[in-house]
């Protein structure tokens, strides 16, 4: 295998630790990873998952498959095809989930996932296969595991596309479309009013970062009415507080450079309460 000049010669960083580690009642998980770049970041962790292991007798600690990043497991020249794909193509490709990994081995960055209660939702994405959500279906059997995918030419990570804010109440990012059959459905059926997100600060990527504008919904929940949003952005702040947040603004944007927002930034790794079924009205398909 051949491995391309400039991944030998940089690395991701680690400062996203939501990216990497999942948080499921009692354990928490390390990713898979999918990008060369970043197969290493679950090493800054583990001194911290160690220690928790050492301190907590009920804390459990696992890892999914460390993939072997071979040229399998990535579709050949995908890149380079896509950039000659018409607006037809790239829709159809869209429609159809043809993303740039293969299914030769599961694969999921841990920042594909959403959490509610029982219920998991895992963003089928770039980073994320078929194969990677199997695994986890597998891995957690009393969990309800519901796929999903939206109007996104590169989707990357769910909490800038969709995020669960509170019970009953969810936020859809507004130009990527969620395209999954029944999902507004199912929520709907549960009584979850799910909102559009506000207009972002900015209308390309920030200075020197990889990350999109729609970092505006890319917030941190310290409770069910409380929140915390990057300062710039001031239409989303306003809508949250509409919505009765309070709300708490964070000087954030620079830090985007080095691999997200409030979300990526933080991993909660304790919390008080039981499992709760917030969706008890299933719909087959979804």
């Amino acid at each position: 295998m051949q491995t391309p000049d400039w991944v030998q010669k940089s690395m991701f960083g680690c400062m996203p630790p939501r990216d990497v580690l999942l948080t499921v009642g009692n354990e928490i998980l390390e990713a898979t990873m999918s990008q060369r770049a970043r197969w290493y970041e679950y090493l800054c962790y583990r001194p911290l998952l160690e220690r928790y292991f050492k301190e907590d007798p009920n804390f459990r600690r696992e890892a999914a498959p460390k993939p072997r990043l071979t040229d399998d497991n990535y579709k050949p020249d995908y890149w380079r095809k896509w950039e000659k794909k018409n607006k037809a193509e790239i829709e159809k490709a869209i429609h159809e989930r043809d993303w740039v990994l293969t299914e030769n081995e599961p694969w999921f960055d841990a920042a594909d996932i959403g959490r509610a209660g029982k219920d998991i939702f895992v963003h089928h994405s770039s980073v994320t296969n078929e194969a990677g959500i199997d695994w986890l279906r597998r891995h957690f059997p009393n969990h309800r595991i519901h796929v999903m995918w939206s109007l996104e030419d590169n989707p990357i990570h769910i909490d800038a596309t969709f995020v669960v804010l509170r019970p009953g109440l969810a936020l859809s990012n507004r130009k990527r479309k969620v395209l999954t059959p029944h999902m507004l459905d199912f929520f709907k059926k549960n009584d979850w009013e799910v909102v559009e997100c506000a207009e972002p600060a900015l209308d390309g990527y920030p200075p020197l970062s990889f990350c999109s504008q729609w970092l505006s919904m890319n917030t941190l929940m310290l409770d069910p009415k409380t929140i915390c949003v990057d300062a710039q952005e001031i239409k989303q702040m306003a809508q949250f507080d509409k919505l009765g947040f309070e709300v708490i603004p964070v000087p954030f944007i620079d830090v985007s450079a080095f691999g997200g927002g409030l979300h990526c930034a933080t991993a909660d790794v304790y919390r008080e309460g039981t499992c709760e079924d917030y969706f008890p009205n299933q719909i087959d398909g979804f």
